[in-house]
């Protein structure tokens, strides 16, 4: 796939999870609470969860058949982590995506409810009829998302994170605290794809989840180094503020020049391991280079 075919690929893709989500709420009532869940999903956004649902099912027979609601599902729990990480309890951020962050645009009430109620709609929506993929999938797939979300998933990231705050944590501390918070529901897109393909084979399994390790923790550093050099216009969230809370990250532990080594590694082996898949990955491999080179 070419640059011009690349781009294309994440455009068209990115616009339909768009649509997607934008008929998901269409069919919802109106009230308050749904306005402020519908603007905190649709308030913009790279849509890189779901496009790794996309790239890792591009070579299904019928694509859209699960894919769709997968892709819903995932940035709906998504969307639900950033209300909650830009609460003044939590991150304290007032902007989200170049815009105010939805307990400013609202309250702090509202965006605590809106947060709850899309990490509701993803599991009615993958327990539903709708999402047809059959009972024993259907229950792995819960299985693996609440697992990813959860004590053992996003939510302790996210509590190990408040807690490191002006403390002092070793590289292993860090990567799990990251593993958690970003890269937990990363992981489980990638393996709730792979699970949803015609080529499904439980014996690979493993295999997709080490590929989703790496695209997490290469996402995380690649944020930590353009926290530290780009600007708030450019990110659409406050730039620096991690240096200015006082929180570990990738550079502050080991500094840019070594960060941007280690990115650059464990991209190296990413190739490698997408390369030795058995089933065809080209599409996500074109998506790894975007994640890989983004400015924001």
């Amino acid at each position: 796939m070419t640059r011009v075919a690349e781009v294309i690929w994440i455009s068209h893709h990115q616009q339909k999870i768009e649509l997607e989500l934008g008929r998901f709420f269409k069919e919802k009532d109106r009230s308050l609470l749904r306005d402020v869940c519908e603007y905190a999903v649709l308030n913009g956004g790279k849509r890189l969860r779901a496009l790794l649902i996309y790239a890792i099912g591009d070579n299904n027979k019928n694509p859209d058949k699960y894919l769709n609601g997968l892709a819903v599902a995932v940035e709906l729990v998504h969307a639900y982590s950033l209300i909650h990480d830009d609460l003044p309890s939590m991150d304290n951020d007032d902007l989200r995506r170049g815009k105010p962050s939805s307990h400013i645009k609202f309250s702090e009430a509202q965006a605590i409810l809106a947060g709850d109620t899309l990490q509701s709609l993803a599991f009615e929506l993958l327990s539903s009829e709708q999402f047809n993929v059959g009972d024993k999938i259907k229950i792995k797939v819960l299985n693996i998302l609440s697992q990813s979300i959860g004590l053992n998933g996003m939510a302790l990231g996210q509590s190990i994170d408040i807690e490191s705050a002006e403390k002092e944590l070793n590289l292993k501390s860090l990567e799990l605290l990251q593993r958690l918070k970003t890269g937990a529901l990363i992981e489980a897109s990638c393996i709730m794809s792979y699970i949803v393909s015609d080529n499904y084979n439980q014996k690979y399994e493993t295999d997709i989840a080490s590929i989703g390790r790496l695209i997490g923790k290469i996402y995380q550093i690649t944020d930590d180094i353009l926290d530290f050099e780009s600007d708030t216009k450019t990110l659409g969230k406050t730039a620096g503020k991690d240096a200015k809370n006082k929180k570990p990250t990738y550079v502050s532990l080991m500094g840019l020049t070594e960060a941007k080594r280690i990115k650059a590694a464990l991209f190296s082996t990413l190739l490698k391991e997408i390369e030795d898949f058995p089933s065809d990955l080209s599409a996500l491999n074109n998506l790894v280079n975007y994640i890989y080179k983004r400015i924001h």
